[in-house]
């Protein structure tokens, strides 16, 4: 069935249960397919000898700190190559103990400068650390997602020329894509074909379209029998709450049935996140990311459910109405029927 939606970039679910959908930034193109899923840190472990588009061994292992550091911001796939795009334009993946003319206490992965804003000098030199700063920072970008991505980098970075980073963004994306891919014939390695030779992300239009058949499989509801306790959008604070952005301008829908009810896969997925949030993902509580196996790929976070209740793990591929979990109250939650 075709169904009318302003540009999906993602499904989230969240428990009691959020159906949250990513919006398009207005008037900007963003990624979608690959592109748009959440950043999972990198899979396979390189070899010492294994070498990615000319990149190898500590390389490759910064490369890595680089994917860990945005899928700990839970942001996307595209986050990700960006990153390393930067860092192969600044240091060639390379934690650089020296600067340049332009900045000679330039340091690290990025090249940050001792002026306060990137940390320490051992932060600018440790690779998780200085990807998190630099992150930090390309999330302070208003609509870095739709922006080209050597300008998004250089809003960070302040460089002289705003499109050197250009010449590594297909690198970087055949980077991410070995990192991502844990073996010849997983299911993700397909996914990266929505990246062009060049490196550039499938996109789709800001404007509201039908995006066509969502797969010709069973689809269920996760929760049955459920009420909607918040709809997707701006909302008070719920009393008892910890009151942030993200409770107040509600990225999700969220359902309660109440009574330690099961929460089922509405479509055959695959688990890429099965997890008790820690740090700061802990207002998650326990949460799981999925992956639609179809086109057009949906992606659907899973939020506050029972903790020790999860029934799969990472890797896992389950048809839909397969019990997930329990729905719970666990995180930023004031009620059984679970707040994203």
């Amino acid at each position: 069935m075709g169904v009318l939606l302003l540009p999906l970039i993602a499904v989230v679910l969240s428990f009691g249960l959020i159906l949250m959908v990513a919006l398009g930034t207005p008037g900007n193109a963003e990624a979608n397919g690959i592109c748009a899923a959440p950043g999972v840190p990198p899979v396979a472990k390189p070899a010492g000898s294994t070498s990615v588009v000319g990149f190898s061994g500590e390389q490759l292992k910064n490369a890595g700190a680089i994917m860990s550091a945005a899928a700990d911001l839970d942001l996307p796939v595209s986050a990700q190559i960006l990153g390393v795009q930067a860092a192969i334009g600044e240091s060639t993946l390379r934690v650089i103990d020296f600067g340049d003319g332009a900045g000679p206490d330039s340091r690290g992965l990025f090249q940050q400068r001792e002026n306060g804003a990137w940390g320490s000098y051992a932060d600018r030199m440790n690779p998780q650390i200085s990807a998190t700063n630099f992150f930090k920072a390309l999330k302070k970008v208003e609509g870095w997602e739709g922006l080209e991505p050597s300008q998004a980098i250089h809003r960070v970075q302040r460089n002289a020329d705003p499109n050197h980073y250009k010449p590594f963004r297909s690198t970087a994306a055949s980077i991410v894509k070995a990192l991502s891919v844990e073996k010849p014939g997983d299911d993700l390695g397909s996914e990266f074909d929505d990246i062009d030779p060049n490196g550039e992300c499938k996109e789709t239009s800001p404007d509201a379209e039908t995006i066509g058949n969502l797969g010709s499989g069973t689809w269920v509801n996760p929760n049955p029998g459920a009420t909607m306790t918040s709809p997707f959008g701006p909302r008070s604070c719920p009393a008892g709450a910890t009151c942030n952005s993200s409770t107040s301008d509600h990225k999700g829908v969220d359902l309660s049935k109440k009574g330690g009810a099961a929460v089922l896969a509405p479509t055959d997925m695959k688990i890429t996140v099965a997890e008790q949030g820690q740090g700061w993902k802990s207002a998650y509580g326990t949460y799981i990311i999925a992956k639609q196996v179809e086109k057009p790929g949906l992606v659907f976070e899973f939020h506050h459910m029972v903790h020790g209740s999860l029934l799969v793990k990472p890797g896992d591929t389950v048809a839909a109405g397969t019990p997930l979990a329990t729905e719970g109250t666990t995180g930023n939650s004031t009620r059984a029927d679970a707040k994203s």
